[in-house]
Formats: C-alpha cells, structure tokens, sequence
C-alpha cells in the first residue's frame, strides 16, 4: 500500500508532526487531508483539527528537509507522491477575523510588552573589522535586516550557533550569485523575491579587474543544500520570521530551477559534442570525461 509522511502547521504552530500513513485509494490531496482530520485515516495518531481548518497551500517533497514544490490541493496524491515525494507539508490559514468585543484595546501597557518582547530577540554577533570588505559588508547588513524586522532568536546561544550559520551560508549563497551575475536567474524565469533584491549587485567583479565566472551546477546546487534545511527549521516557523519564511521559500525554488537549467544545458551540449552517447544516454553520459569535467 502506497503512504506518505505527513506535517500540518498553521502559522508558526506545528499542529501535526511528521507521521506516516498509509494512502488507501487515490483520492485528491485535499480529500486526504480531509479523512485524516475526520479519522477515516490513521485514527490511532489522534491529529486533534477542526473541520472547519482551511488549507492554505499544500507543497510535496522529496525528504522532509528537501525543497518542497506547491501543488493544486485538487491533484491526485497517489499520482504525485510517486514522481514528487511522499512528504507531504499541509499549511492551514491563519484566523484573519476576530470578534471586535474580545479584540483589546491597545494600550500603554501592551505597547511596552511588545517591546520588551522584541528585546527577548537575539542576534547573531561576528567579529568587526576596521577596513570591512564588500563580502562582510554584506553579512552584517544582513544581521542589520533580520534586527528591522524584529526576527532574531529567542538565545544568545542560538543565535551564535543557528543564526550565524544561517547568515553565513546565505551570504556565500548571494555572493556566488552575484559573482556569477543574478540577472541570468530573470533570463530563464527563475525570480529571486524581491525581499532579496537589496543584496545583489554588491560582488561587482569588474571592479576588481576580474572577469565574471559562469554558473556552475555542482556549485550552485551545494548552496541550494545548504539553504534548504532553514526552511523547515523550527525557529523559522516562528511568528518572528513570518516576514521572511515565504520569500525564503521561494528563493531556494529560484535557485533550485536554475541549477536544473544548468544541469539541463550541460546534457545538451554533451550530446552535441559526443554524438555517440546518444544510444545510451544515461548510462554513457554518466560514465564520459566531459561530464565529470563539467560537474568535478
């Protein structure tokens, strides 16, 4: 019997954890969702939802760390779990209407309790250097625009450890980007989100009397890897990175289609060149010298 590993969250809440359960018939992904929350499915797990949750969007992975794609609550589940991955991540709508008579009046006190809350944040701290570079320049404006946000983390320890390995891999990330030029991502489709936009254009090799390097796919992709992982991060599902979390999604898609763009157009040109591949494409391509010279 087919199955598939499920996550519901709403919000920064995590309603479901990761279960497996089992796919009886196929059936729309929102029918899926329905059946579980109603028990028809996995009675034994005990997901205590309302009926009346509404799901947002629903998005399919390969592993639940893995960059997940959106998909039509309408698509079969069977048919889409076995060409896209059985993690299935259920994101319900957040409660936008509230009744006016419970809805507090904003006082001084709830002023000075937001604020003290966001002092509770902490923020990654690196070493600072008199004559900062470009590169540093850039990490610490993005330190800069997590804290005017009012993102953060809840520890000093966390920060330092989570937070700053985060800021690390996404500056490395944006930099190789746009040392290799990021309007090549517009070229083919591949949007980076516009909360991103303020950090490119800074690498500027020309200045540098260097050259720009080409994209490579290897490359490219082991940044995407690096970044995935924060998407499910459990203090990215924090109502404090509510600002962030969707264009950090979309960015790692960004980069994830142009890595398959480039990975595509290295194919292409190695049939070009080795005409004889053509026979055994996958087993040849695999095996010839200029594909491992492509991708190292």
């Amino acid at each position: 019997m087919p199955f598939a590993n499920i996550r519901i969250f709403k919000g920064s809440r995590v309603l479901h954890g990761w279960y497996i359960h089992p796919i009886p018939y196929e059936m729309p992904i929102k029918g899926f969702f329905e059946k579980l929350i109603t028990k028809e499915i996995s009675p034994e797990c005990g997901i205590t939802i309302e009926v009346s949750e509404v799901i947002e969007r629903v998005e399919l992975s390969e592993t639940s760390a893995s960059t997940a794609t959106k998909v039509s609550p309408d698509c079969n589940i069977i048919e889409l779990t076995s060409s896209m991955g059985v993690h299935i991540h259920y994101r319900l709508k957040n409660d936008t209407t509230a009744t006016p008579d419970l809805i507090p009046q904003r006082n001084c006190f709830m002023i000075m309790m937001q604020n003290a809350h966001r002092t509770q944040m902490h923020l990654p701290t690196f070493a600072h250097s008199v004559k900062a570079n470009r590169k540093q320049t850039l990490r610490s404006d993005l330190v800069d625009w997590i804290r005017l946000h009012n993102g953060g983390w809840s520890t000093q320890s966390l920060a330092n450890t989570q937070g700053k390995q985060f800021i690390v891999n996404l500056v490395e990330t944006i930099w190789y980007i746009d040392m290799c030029n990021h309007e090549k991502f517009k070229e083919r489709s591949c949007h980076i989100p516009e909360l991103f936009h303020e950090f490119f254009g800074r690498a500027d090799p020309e200045s540098y009397k260097q050259s720009r390097k080409s994209f490579d796919a290897n490359e490219l992709n082991l940044h995407c890897q690096a970044l995935a992982p924060y998407a499910t991060s459990s203090w990215m599902l924090m109502a404090n990175f509510d600002w962030l979390r969707d264009a950090f999604d979309r960015f790692i898609i960004a980069i994830s289609s142009y890595v398959g763009f480039l990975q595509r157009q290295c194919v292409t040109t190695a049939k070009i060149m080795h005409p004889r591949l053509l026979c055994d494409p996958l087993k040849k391509l695999s095996q010839s010298k200029f594909i491992r010279k492509i991708f190292g």
